[in-house]
């Protein structure tokens, strides 16, 4: 017996294309026409599809989310040497917290793969003395 669709096609999409508009699921699933995050959420992990779909839609967001933190950091500060002080730390706060969000999102990058990770390397190496006698 097929399972019934908590989640069509058509939603999981529109919600994959808002994610990658760097919208929160909680935000994207107010919509009266849209199920609660919760169902997506419980969708995802039963749906090997619905989970593709996700997990690209995530790093994407996460690309969005760079891109953001550029913006934010490149903006004039105002003139006034207290509130530009001020502005610097609220933007320091903004681009941690949007960057530690980032490496969870897709600590793998754009693409999220393992082999695309210059960081990781893996192997074995093996040392070895020869006792050389003269």
């Amino acid at each position: 017996m097929a399972r019934k669709e908590r989640v069509s096609k058509a939603q999981m999409k529109r919600i994959c294309d808002e994610l990658c508009d760097g919208r929160s699921l909680t935000k994207i699933c107010q919509a009266d026409d849209l199920p609660s995050w919760r169902t997506v959420l419980r969708w995802v992990q039963e749906d090997e599809d619905a989970h593709e779909m996700y997990r690209k839609a995530r790093a994407l967001q996460a690309e969005i989310l760079r891109d953001q933190i550029i913006d934010l950091v490149e903006q004039p500060l105002p003139d006034d040497p207290k509130l530009a002080q001020a502005e610097v730390q609220r933007r320091r706060l903004e681009a941690d917290q949007k960057d530690k969000y980032v490496r969870q999102l897709a600590p793998l990058g754009i693409r999220n793969k393992a082999v695309d990770s210059k960081d990781q390397m893996s192997g074995t190496i093996t040392l070895k003395w020869n006792d050389a006698e003269s």
